[in-house]
């Protein structure tokens, strides 16, 4: 008799865990708005690398080399201009004499969405021009931060 008890007691356990409601796919469609700057702000660098400082066996090693260096120059003068500069200094001064003095100077921050403008050598310089619009950027944030909003949403 518990035996015949306990198997009834399993059949109603489980013929609860059973979903008996059809479950129902909604197809919903978001509009997003995200603020953005009205214009286009243009930010551009530049970076020099000469080709014979670099090192190398032959010409082709050290223009490959040059066209590195000076794309990353390029991007270190980006970041100077949207992050800026952030200097320590320390001055000695002893019976109101300039003594020992130092200034130290660092540039820290991530560039996303700069576009290479242009690449060439002139007078053995390897020049790399870059371009940064200030809009685009804002675009990555506002999606990868969240700073969005839905001004809609639809249901088919």
């Amino acid at each position: 008799m518990t035996k015949h008890f306990l198997w009834l007691i399993g059949l109603f356990v489980m013929a609860g865990c059973q979903n008996t409601v059809p479950s129902v796919e909604i197809n919903k469609h978001y509009q997003w708005q995200y603020d953005l700057p009205e214009q286009d702000y243009i930010v551009s660098a530049v970076g020099y690398a000469p080709i014979d400082s670099q090192i190398g066996q032959d010409k082709s090693t050290k223009m490959v080399k040059a066209i590195k260096a000076s794309k990353l120059d390029a991007y270190r003068d980006l970041t100077e201009k949207v992050h800026g500069y952030k200097l320590n200094s320390q001055v000695k001064v002893s019976d109101l004499v300039l003594g020992n003095e130092s200034v130290r100077a660092s540039v820290q921050g991530v560039i996303k969405g700069a576009r290479i403008i242009k690449t060439y050598h002139l007078d053995g310089v390897y020049i790399t021009e870059l371009e940064l619009n200030l809009r685009d950027l804002y675009r990555i944030r506002a999606f990868t931060n969240g700073q969005t909003r839905i001004i809609d949403a639809r249901y088919h």
